[in-house]
């Protein structure tokens, strides 16, 4: 694993650096720390999910528009989404995370900082601001998803909307013992997936066993689901309003074996 520090950059649109409190251990952290080194193995960098997820947002906003993502990790979104023309930057809370993401962003097209989203306080306004793969529901209780919603809201320009990607709860919700997957990971290398619900904290505890020549090793990755209703007034709380909840990012309607939720919100004031 890398351990070596993030550059500190400054936003591209107006020159001021973007920021939010220092880092709370609230598990992503930890979580980044942990599997910066394989996060790239484990999920796929380009493919017709990559371009799926570029194309809506390309028709919600189009490119050079500018775009926060908040959990940004290794850049497997940010990186194609900066080569379609967004000006991107990037939030995450770990430092190995944003160092992985400089390697794999060798022109520096993509500035970051180090910070707690929960916590959000950037001095740029944004047209668009991406929380994917289940980030938002890695904040471990409801007070911090609101939070949350409230920076986004404080982080969004005029006429600007924030798009969330997280699995349907009821995948978890269903599940009344642990359950294990596995997967390759590399020729070499096994992936195991253990996950074990408590359904009246709507808490999913996954731990990601990793099976290498190099020994074994756990990382427990913890997240909160919210149901749809739920979510809907959390934003109303924030001052945001739902626009949109599709299947996929093909815009597919959505039913009780969808695999995943997108959601477009905009602020109640714009």
């Amino acid at each position: 694993m890398t351990t070596e520090a993030p550059r500190q950059t400054e936003n591209r649109t107006n020159g001021s650096a973007n920021g939010a409190k220092a880092p709370q251990d609230n598990g992503s952290s930890a979580y980044g720390e942990a599997l910066a080194d394989v996060y790239d193995s484990l999920y796929p960098t380009s493919g017709p999910a990559i371009d799926s997820m570029v194309t809506f947002l390309d028709e919600l906003c189009p490119a050079p528009a500018s775009l926060l993502e908040l959990g940004v990790g290794t850049g497997r979104l940010a990186i194609p989404l900066a080569k379609h023309g967004y000006r991107v930057h990037g939030v995450d809370a770990s430092p190995a995370m944003l160092a992985k993401l400089h390697e794999n962003d060798p022109t520096g097209a993509i500035t970051s900082s180090v910070a707690d989203f929960s916590e959000l306080v950037v001095e740029e306004r944004y047209d668009v601001v991406l929380t994917a793969l289940n980030t938002f529901f890695m904040l471990p209780t409801q007070e911090l998803q609101i939070s949350c919603l409230h920076g986004i809201h404080d982080a969004l320009a005029d006429g600007g909307v924030a798009v969330f990607e997280t699995y349907n709860p009821q995948n978890y919700h269903r599940l009344s013992e642990a359950t294990t997957q596995v997967g390759h990971l590399a020729p070499d290398a096994l992936l195991l997936d253990t996950v074990q619900v408590n359904r009246r904290l709507q808490s999913a505890l996954v731990v990601h066993t990793i099976l290498s020549p190099g020994g074994l090793r756990k990382v427990p990755e913890v997240s909160r689901y919210a149901w749809p209703a739920e979510f809907d007034v959390m934003a109303r709380l924030a001052g945001l309003r739902v626009t949109g909840r599709w299947a996929g990012w093909d815009r597919s309607a959505l039913s009780e074996l969808t695999e995943k939720h997108i959601v477009v919100v905009e602020r109640q004031d714009a």
